[in-house]
């Protein structure tokens, strides 16, 4: 690491002096080879973006490459014809520079208020190219060895570069260590380096502690930063341990768990999709990442949820979060980690003090640059508690004696008053006044959006697989964070999967030169290219002329229209999300349960899980498509009807309707995506969960036609992406479709129904038939009595309906399938009289069934009705 400071503090001793030394800088800047100062005007007088600074670079490159030498004055000049907003001046510069130049908004702080020491304006004249990355690198690298020499597991980095805190250009450099669940290194004790004309090394407080104090030392080696730091190793960490950290933590999807944790004083996660029992013996992230099957080094989001939560200290604060937006409760912890092995699910536990359930609604931006409260993730640091704590004292003044118990911080605020909280990010060079917005092309052959989860942080490499720029480099060099991204998956999938959100602009790793996001928001559903390329709004959207390249600059009102083109895709449902109360679900603890007996419910649920597709196949009134929701409930383990989709076959319904076609439109006539591919789209972006679709009346269509080339994509072994197939209406080879494993087809069909044909026998093959039996035996009894229906009316239904039933069953042209289902008699709600309940259904829904069947013998339909008027 020696020679990697020495690179580093050789550059602050240079810098330093064009900082302190302004007529060093001019002579510096004179001296600059003719090219790096074309590559100089090249980036700063051909932007798109006005900024003041940047016309003040450009033109002093200018006067360079006019062989004009820069001078103080000079650079005064150029300043004062740019406050003048002289355009002729200017004029060489492009017309949209020229109209910002136009248009800026000037007020009474000057416009060079940062930028009055040459050296922050000109400082991008040096530190550039091959320098800026090999800084960052070694950065990165000396973070990185520490951290390992140190033991530091549970600890991460920040750095700072040539390019300083704010953009504005520095002459050193420096580097924070800090806990991983603390949400920023302002807000804990840090092992700190800076890199000077020499080297300190020692303790920093983060500016958010409340108390500063400095414990830095002058060293000249690699070991003695290491010795330094040992020495202050214990110090440091218990100094942060007794620094109370703030979290959210998200109860289960949709918070559905809230209530049973909140009453049993807990806070748990799940993690069933990892291989991860208890890690209680774990001391390292890292040891974490390999139980879970990752390699040791991964910064997969969830294993450090996971870390966070069993690493938080007693005392500390969480927020019970539904969304990202709703705060159901606070509570502190008050027990070390453990994991529940009789728990079904959600073993990981701390036990949680939830010192109050009142619920708090954030409104987007009532907190400055905050448009929602929460990140999308299980369980993680946040940066607004103070925030919440103020406004939940404001709503709930009761709450102030309770958080004074508990030394929690709140701001006592003023009507119409809230307080203002930075966002954590890393800032401009100027004050922005507004975000960019942006489209990011995924190829989802290499990397998918579809398999990052929602809190999720990712990069992207700036150059392609041979190292060269990608297409329209600038705009990787113009994100900043904040900005908000499509996030599109390309050909074949040809869809909107996510909204990211940039968290670091364009910086140097050794993995190469990236941009960082984090994935803020994935679509429940997801939005198709065909739905917005023939949109007018969208007609001079560069993404839609050429798609060829990965970042593509968006226009706030293209940004709109593609909003809310997926706002109205997805709203519904996530409104219907919210809506449902979704609860864990065992068939053995329904209260309504179906009729049939657990054994044959659990093989049939089996049966499912094994064969993908199955059909309930019965008499009408036995209960089909009330058991097939039941069976999609037990295979989810909650009731979620969100995940369930119905549809209902008939003679008329087509390929067209169920699969994609063509349909008429205000232009002529458009790809139109059916129920079922866009059902199968759906479960494709969320590989964690699992879809059903329950087809009923299944029978009743014309399979073959409905079906079409998805006969073979439906089965079991063929639902993956190597049998994905051309659809009928592909525009290009690559344009290709599969069923997704985590979609379950359930299908109904009424065995009593004579108008039907049998189903086809290339369908059938690829699906498992279950026989749905009438059930009158003591389920159904004592679903009766708790109706009120009476004992002696119950035993008459069951002797009468099971005398007609072994009628119809010996009858050698009708069988089992066309008996009376015992759903009939299922719908007492206690008004009216028994008699008169029971007549009714014999009368109007009963004979009727039987003059479908003996529509040849009407004297067997009058015999059959005697006997249930008896």
């Amino acid at each position: 690491m020696n020679e990697q400071i020495q690179y580093i503090t050789s550059l602050a001793k240079q810098y330093k002096i064009y900082a302190e030394q302004p007529e060093e800088l001019l002579a510096a800047l004179n001296e600059l080879p003719e090219t790096t100062v074309k590559t100089i005007y090249d980036e700063y007088g051909s932007g798109e973006r006005f900024q003041p600074v940047n016309v003040l670079r450009a033109e002093a490159a200018r006067e360079l490459l006019n062989g004009e030498e820069l001078s103080k004055e000079k650079v005064e000049e150029i300043k004062a014809k740019i406050r003048a907003k002289d355009l002729d001046y200017f004029s060489h510069l492009p017309a949209e520079i020229l109209s910002g130049l136009e248009n800026y908004a000037v007020g009474k702080r000057d416009i060079f208020a940062n930028w009055q020491k040459d050296w922050n304006v000109f400082h991008t004249f040096f530190y550039r190219g091959k320098t800026k990355e090999t800084v960052q690198i070694y950065l990165e690298q000396i973070c990185k060895r520490l951290l390992d020499d140190l033991q530091l597991s549970d600890y991460k980095f920040h750095t700072v570069d040539f390019q300083g805190a704010n953009n504005f250009g520095s002459d050193y450099c420096w580097l924070a260590l800090y806990p991983q669940n603390k949400p920023s290194h302002k807000d804990a004790h840090q092992f700190f380096l800076r890199f000077e004309a020499a080297v300190e090394a020692g303790q920093v407080e983060g500016s958010n502690i409340g108390f500063h104090l400095h414990d830095t030392r002058r060293v000249e080696t690699y070991e003695e930063i290491l010795n330094i730091l040992n020495e202050l190793k214990p110090k440091i960490i218990s100094l942060n341990q007794k620094i109370r950290s703030f979290f959210k933590f998200a109860p289960g999807e949709q918070a559905k768990y809230w209530e049973p944790f909140k009453n049993e004083g807990i806070a748990a996660l799940s993690y069933n999709n990892f291989p991860i029992e208890d890690i209680s013996e774990l001391n390292s992230r890292e040891e974490l990442n390999v139980a879970a099957g990752l390699p040791a080094e991964s910064q997969s989001n969830e294993t450090w949820n996971l870390w966070l939560f069993k690493t938080a200290n007693v005392g500390d604060v969480v927020f019970a979060s539904k969304g990202v937006s709703i705060c159901l409760g606070i509570g502190i912890i008050k027990g070390a980690y453990y994991y529940d092995e009789d728990a079904d699910e959600y073993k990981h536990r701390r036990q949680v003090n939830w010192i109050t359930d009142k619920v708090y609604q954030y409104t987007a931006n009532s907190l400055k640059n905050y448009k929602t409260l929460f990140r999308p993730d299980t369980f993680s640091p946040t940066l607004v508690s103070n925030f919440i704590l103020s406004e939940y004292a404001r709503l709930y003044p009761d709450l102030k004696a309770i958080f004074d118990e508990h030394n929690l911080t709140y701001t006592e605020i003023e009507p119409n008053e809230l307080p203002e909280i930075s966002p954590e990010i890393e800032t401009s060079e100027t004050e922005r006044d507004e975000i960019n917005f942006w489209w990011l092309n995924a190829n989802p052959n290499i990397w998918k959006l579809s398999d990052f989860k929602e809190g999720e942080r990712q990069t992207y490499t700036s150059r392609n697989e041979k190292g060269n720029k990608r297409r329209v480099y600038k705009y990787f060099e113009a994100v900043e964070p904040g900005d908000l991204v499509i996030g599109y998956e390309s050909t074949p999938t040809k869809q909107i999967k996510a909204i990211l959100e940039i968290t670091r602009p364009l910086h140097q790793t050794e993995a190469g030169e990236v941009i960082e996001f984090e994935l803020i928001e994935k679509l429940e559903i997801p939005v198709f290219w065909s739905e917005l390329q023939n949109n007018a709004g969208l007609k001079n959207c560069e993404v839609f002329i050429n798609n060829q390249g990965s970042l593509f600059k968006l226009a706030e009102d293209e940004y709109d229209i593609i909003r809310e083109v997926i706002d109205s895709k997805n709203i519904a449902q996530e409104a219907k999300l919210g809506s449902l109360e979704i609860k864990p679900y065992s068939f053995r603890d329904d209260a309504d349960k179906p009729f049939i007996s657990e054994a044959d419910f659990l093989q049939t649920v089996e049966l499912l899980r094994r064969k993908k597709n199955i059909i309930l196949q019965g008499a009408p009134g036995v209960g089909k498509t009330f058991i097939a929701r039941k069976i999609a409930y037990e295979l989810m383990g909650f009731k979620n009807d969100a995940n369930i989709e119905m549809v209902q076959f008939h003679q008329s319904y087509s390929y067209e309707d169920f699969v994609q076609g063509l349909r008429p439109s205000k232009s002529g006539f458009e790809l139109r995506n059916g129920v079922f591919y866009t059902f199968c789209q759906q479960a494709l972006a969320h590989p964690e969960r699992q879809f059903f679709l329950i087809i009923d009346e299944i029978n009743r269509g014309n399979l073959s036609k409905i079906f079409g080339e998805l006969m073979m994509l439906i089965e079991a072994d063929k639902r993956s992406e190597k049998f994905a197939v051309k659809m009928t209406y592909s525009e290009d080879e690559a344009d290709r479709f599969f069923v997704p494993p985590n979609l379950y087809i359930i299908g109904t069909m009424n065995t009593a129904d004579r108008s039907l044909a049998i189903v086809d026998y290339a369908l059938r093959r690829r699906f498992a038939f279950i026989n749905l039996q009438p059930e009158f035996g003591e389920k159904f009894v004592e679903f009766l009595q708790n109706g009120g229906v009476s004992n002696p009316t119950i035993e008459f239904i069951r002797v009468s309906v099971g005398k007609v039933n072994q009628e119809i069953a010996g009858d050698i042209n009708l069988g089992g399938g066309f008996q009376i289902g015992h759903s009939y008699f299922c719908t007492k709600n206690g008004a009216g009289s028994e008699t008169d309940w029971l007549r009714e259904i014999f009368t109007f829904e009963i004979k009727p069934l039987l003059e479908e069947i003996w529509f040849d013998d009407a004297a067997k339909v009058e015999e059959m009705m005697r006997i249930l008027n008896a």
